[in-house]
């Protein structure tokens, strides 16, 4: 057994398209998440940046929109994509907005003229917002407006709360705006649709899984009823993929199967019936999810098939998918192919799917580029210096496993211990296994220090005490290269650093049930005890 690879199989959340009579307004509340700004931390300049080149935003719309993110604490990893969630939320909103101040005329204009200039990118402030829609909600004169006045005014509302990230109160005004609109099944579906919407991003993004419940009943009791396949394909395509998202996550988070399964049938659903000229976006996104949706599914029953089908999948989306129309979308279906193909290139020993692996990884940096994505950035260079190690390993000669190392090292220039330690301890781990890969081809000791190093510095984050089984999986890659160093040396100090690593890590495998593991360690234990004896005797 050679050293622990503890990369899971990376398949980001891609970017889906998973973008009362009369009520007495003066009982909603302003939710607690329309709070006054907080100056942004300096540590986050990275993602302050890459949001204003990537959305094309101001420096003040920027902080505005990450201020409330940050208050909810989302990890680094989340960012671009709640930024690029609150930045379509914003544009919305200025359009409702707009909307209702040319059709609404018995709106008083002092709320409503406050609101809109509240939008404005010199002067965006989320909570004056909240408030200036509220004011005219809360109205008594208001109380005679059309419903579909007040629906639109509360859309806003709801918009408001999103780009807070307050979730529920969002889903809770959409419900409210969806009861003024009883006998207009269009507008019902809008706000039910954009409700069960918000449930499921909420569910992603922070691990709610009973709002993801809340969003499949909501699709299925109310969302997808309200809607003709045969009469507005594009709607009805739109409610089940999302549908079928929401699904896939909660299939993902849970034992079993039958909630993957379901998420595919809607998928296929989606595919069979749009056509991938009229309805391309539609059927590129269902196609993407199908393929994400395959991909956990496979690796759970260890299915070759339905792996290859998932890289199928993501193969389709790109056929519609392209790096000038949707750059962002563009890249994460490459990558995902990418992931798709190192899984089968390494199942089958395949070298032509690794070598494609690789290329799909090259083409994402063209997208996810530093400036524009830098967490994204790193984590395609940690796949691609992943997926070069398993292709240098197949070939003759160092230049591969070369490759593999920098490409580590480039992920470390963003993935820094002090912006996200868990990332740079993964990294710190995968490039030791391509140093000592590199040493083992080159018989260059150098590279059995560097990769000791790389080690060491994994383990300062993944400590025994944190993380047992990760810190025992890392401390025995750390013996393992220090007992192939010492074998070079000839040195007995260094290996009894690795017979003392490989008696504490059987330790914590034996403790942990895990046998296979427990007999790797104890038989490098007899090894390196010989490796000892005959250094010590010579």
């Amino acid at each position: 057994m050679g050293p622990f690879f503890l990369r899971p199989f990376w398949l980001p959340r891609t970017p889906y398209s998973l973008d009362i009579t009369t009520i007495t307004y003066s009982q909603i509340s302003i939710s607690k998440f329309f709070a006054s700004k907080m100056p942004i931390d300096s540590n986050f300049r990275n993602e302050q940046l890459a949001g204003e080149t990537n959305l094309g935003a101001s420096s003040q719309e920027i902080d505005a929109l990450l201020a409330p993110i940050l208050d909810q604490g989302a990890t680094r990893d989340q960012i671009p994509e709640l930024l690029r969630s609150s930045w379509a939320h914003l544009q919305d909103l200025r359009e409702t907005l707009t909307t209702i101040s040319t059709v609404g005329e018995a709106i008083p204009s002092l709320h409503l003229d406050q609101a809109i200039s509240l939008t404005a990118a010199d002067a965006l402030d989320l909570s004056g917002i909240g408030t200036a829609v509220q004011s005219c909600l809360a109205d008594p004169a208001n109380q005679q407006l059309e419903k579909s006045i007040q629906a639109n005014l509360l859309y806003a509302l709801s918009l408001a709360a999103l780009l807070s990230q307050s979730y529920r109160d969002g889903a809770r005004y959409l419900e409210k705006a969806s009861e003024l609109c009883e006998s207009h099944p269009q507008d019902r579906w809008r706000y039910e649709n954009a409700r069960a919407q918000a449930l499921t991003d909420l569910g992603r993004e922070f691990l709610d899984n009973q709002a993801l419940t809340e969003a499949v009943d909501l699709f299925e009791s109310s969302v997808l009823p309200l809607v003709d396949k045969e009469k507005d394909s594009h709607q009805w395509a739109i409610s089940k993929t999302r549908h079928g998202v929401a699904l896939g996550i909660l299939g993902q988070r849970q034992k079993g199967t039958k909630m993957l399964e379901q998420a595919i049938c809607s998928f296929n659903q989606v595919i069979d019936a749009c056509d991938s000229e009229s309805e391309s976006l539609e059927w590129a996104t269902a196609q993407n999810s199908l393929g994400n949706a395959l991909g956990i599914l496979a690796h759970r029953q260890n299915d070759l098939e339905m792996l290859e089908s998932a890289a199928n999948a993501f193969e389709s989306a790109l056929s519609v998918r392209s790096q000038e129309t949707c750059p962002w979308d563009w890249a994460a279906s490459q990558n995902n192919l990418g992931a798709v193909l190192q899984s089968l290139g390494q199942r089958k020993n395949d070298t032509q799917l690794l070598k494609r692996s690789v290329d799909c990884y090259k083409l994402v940096l063209l997208a996810w580029t530093r400036d524009r994505a830098p967490l994204h950035w790193a984590t395609t260079f940690n796949n691609l210096g992943t997926a070069l190690r398993a292709l240098g390993e197949k070939r003759k000669g160092p230049r591969t496993l070369e490759q593999a190392v920098a490409a580590y090292r480039n992920a470390i220039a963003e993935r820094t211990r002090e912006r996200v330690p868990q990332q740079w301890a993964m990294t710190q781990n995968d490039l030791g296994t391509a140093l000592q890969k590199l040493g083992e081809r080159t018989e260059d000791i150098k590279f059995f220090n560097e990769a000791i190093n790389a080690y060491q510095s994994a383990l300062l984050e993944w400590t025994q005490e944190k993380s047992p089984m990760t810190w025992a999986m890392t401390a025995a890659n750390l013996a393992i290269a220090q007992k192939s160093l010492a074998e070079r040396l000839g040195d007995a100090g260094t290996a009894g650093l690795a017979l003392s690593s490989f008696e504490a890590v059987a330790e914590v495998f034996r403790s942990a049930s895990h046998a296979r593991y427990y007999q790797f360690a104890t038989e490098q234990i007899a090894k390196t005890r010989t490796l000892l004896d005959s250094l010590a005797a010579s």
